[in-house]
């Protein structure tokens, strides 16, 4: 993987869905994803935008936001959620405004689940009817892989409450973590990755930032700017000091446009070492 050629993608939207790109103004930005249930983070600061498009971010007007972010041979998306306030600050001829975003965050705060399962319906039926309860905040789909689907109830079931609530539970009940990721609810196996992708293979060659650092926690490792290392996913690491197979559970993005930054620092934990595959790099 060369990383050559930095590369950004912003994008801001209202509730139907009308976009501006905000792609060519100096974007300062840290994006922080964790595997815990409480929504993902985005600080984002734009320099010198329009007096119009300024006032549609601080009225409100403009709901999501979408930052893709990475090179030319290595870019994708790195936050997708909703803008929980906007602000902005003048200093001489120069303006900035800055976002505060969450990813699912209107679902996680304010999501209600009404709906009754019959009878015969399973984990895996609940963790679908969760997501669907979110949809409206702004989720879009469930991602239940990680929840077991051989038990069968035999009574139907009222669901009613903050849609959180039941999903904490769920995960309690099926061994899982459950957390909303780039607007999608994901419930991952506690002592596995993420089912269905490929481990990315982190090494000098591929972008790696000097040496990982290992603890009794895991591993943690800094990498030119990465879209494609991503909660819960597989990771195999190889370097000098440090190689292996892990599962990351938080990732963070740092980037300038205009400066030095931009990097992505990873951290993770010891899965199963029969971890093979790897992408391509």
């Amino acid at each position: 993987m060369k990383n050559f050629g930095r590369k950004i993608g912003l994008l801001v939207a209202d509730e139907s869905g009308k976009a501006l790109d905000l792609s060519g103004f100096r974007v300062v930005f840290s994006v922080e994803k964790t595997a815990a249930e409480q929504p993902n983070k985005a600080h984002i600061e734009i320099t010198n935008l329009s007096e119009t498009t300024a006032s549609y971010l601080l009225n409100g007007d403009l709901k999501r936001i979408v930052l893709q972010a990475g090179y030319e041979d290595n870019y994708g998306v790195i936050f997708d959620g909703n803008i929980i306030s906007a602000s902005r600050t003048i200093d001489g001829t120069e303006s900035t405004t800055i976002i505060d975003a969450g990813d699912g965050d209107n679902a996680y705060s304010f999501a209600i689940v009404n709906k009754t399962v019959a009878s015969g319906y399973t984990n895996k039926d609940i963790a679908n009817a969760l997501g669907k309860s979110m949809e409206d905040r702004g989720v879009r789909g469930v991602d239940a892989q990680g929840v077991d689907e051989e038990i069968k109830y035999p009574r139907g079931r009222v669901l009613f409450g903050a849609t959180r609530d039941f999903a904490r539970a769920l995960a309690k009940t099926t061994e899982c973590q459950w957390s909303i990721q780039d607007g999608q609810v994901v419930f991952c196996k506690k002592t596995s990755a993420r089912e269905g992708g490929l481990a990315f293979l982190l090494s000098p060659q591929s972008g790696m930032i000097g040496s990982p650092v290992s603890d009794k926690d895991g591993v943690t490792a800094v990498s030119c700017l990465n879209p494609q290392l991503k909660i819960y996913d597989p990771l195999q690491i190889q370097s000098r000091f440090v190689t292996g197979a892990y599962k990351i559970l938080a990732v963070k993005h740092s980037g300038d446009t205009h400066g030095n930054t931009w990097q992505t620092e990873v951290k993770a934990t010891a899965i199963d070492q029969s971890t093979k595959q790897t992408t391509q790099v």
